[in-house]
């Protein structure tokens, strides 16, 4: 009696839902007026964008990587925080050539 491997379901999981969520919120960070708690002043909510985009990223990669998982939510999630991180490094490197 042989015992056939049966395929591995993929579900979507939290990682890549948090994946997912994150990278939106990267988005929706960008467009609202920065607030002021805690240590987040005007002046370092870029950062705290930033951070939030590579933390999406990890979950993404992370999200990516698990087999059991499907791969949709983290790979939206991934695209969505590089862009995000591409735009700006464009945008710093053009102020510091002048173009801007």
């Amino acid at each position: 009696m042989e015992m056939e491997d049966e395929p591995i379901k993929k579900r979507t999981t939290l990682v890549g839902i948090l994946a997912f969520l994150l990278g939106i919120l990267c988005i929706v960070m960008i467009f609202i007026k920065p607030v002021e708690f805690g240590f987040v002043t005007s002046s370092n909510w870029f950062i705290v964008i930033f951070g939030v985009a590579v933390v999406a990223m990890i979950f993404s990669i992370w999200g990516i990587a698990r087999e059991t998982e499907r791969n949709f939510l983290p790979i939206i999630g991934f695209i969505i925080s590089m862009a995000y991180i591409v735009f700006w490094v464009i945008f710093f490197l053009l102020i510091l050539i002048g173009v801007m």
